[in-house]
């Protein structure tokens, strides 16, 4: 009688040998994209203080052009049923914040409150002129194994993503002026940010239409522990399209 460990790895035996027995080795054969049409929020103990919003397209919503997340497959191994692959992308963040926050940085600590300054109008309507949101820029490097069973495909994998640029940026109305207050990247990429983190993702796609949804979620919190807020980045995503089954 086979032990429970043994039935596993005949199992993965029984996948893998036909992959490896099969394989073919590409380059650069496959671009991923994931942007236009997704939703961008945090989890985590502290995440309501810091909900997002799609006002204005914000969040990664939709028409949200400027957001995304874009990667090539350096080398790709295995079959067009299954194969493993690694590749290098760029991630684009922005979270819109549904409350007017300030945040700051003090003694390498984060400190924010919603803006408690009356004469600051945010006009917060879809169209309204003010916003209170984050944006960073990283470059990533995944690994993704790709699954192909009938009319579907999978693609499930871990990254690790490495901080390049970010912002903070706040718009708002004063004595009828739009004003407008920056933190700019030389002041931010020093906010005790975890500028290395990892993180999963995973994709379920109908191969004909090229309809799909996405998933990544970041297992390292944002900020570093003991120095701000716990949560998690998130992202919900409607991909479009998949340049490989085009």
């Amino acid at each position: 009688m086979k032990s429970s460990l043994e039935k596993r790895l005949l199992l993965l035996a029984m996948f893998f040998f036909p992959l490896l027995a099969s394989s073919q080795v590409k380059y650069m054969s496959n671009l991923r994209t994931d942007g236009g049409i997704a939703y961008n929020f945090f989890t985590g103990p502290d995440a309501t203080d810091f909900r997002t919003s799609i006002n204005g397209f914000g969040s990664g919503f939709l028409f949200d052009i400027f957001t995304g997340r874009y990667s090539l497959d350096l080398i790709t191994v295995g079959s067009e049923t299954a194969n493993l692959s690694l590749g290098v992308g760029l991630a684009i963040n922005k979270y819109r914040f549904a409350d007017n926050l300030v945040i700051g940085n003090e003694n390498d600590q984060i400190v924010y409150e919603e803006d408690p300054d009356p004469d600051h109008d945010y006009v917060n309507t879809f169209f309204g002129y003010g916003k209170s949101k984050l944006v960073y820029s990283s470059v990533y490097f995944p690994l993704n194994l790709d699954v192909s069973l009938g009319p579907m495909h999978f693609s499930a994998g871990g990254f690790i993503d490495l901080y390049l640029s970010g912002k903070l940026k706040r718009k708002f109305k004063a004595d009828g002026e739009k004003e407008v207050e920056l933190v700019k990247n030389e002041e931010f990429r020093d906010y005790p940010l975890n500028h290395t983190k990892y993180g999963v993702n995973a994709l379920l796609m109908h191969k004909k239409s090229g309809v799909g949804m996405g998933f990544t979620y970041m297992i390292t919190p944002f900020f570093q522990e003991d120095h701000g807020p716990v949560m998690n980045e998130t992202r919900i995503s409607f991909v479009y399209k998949f340049s490989k089954f085009d």
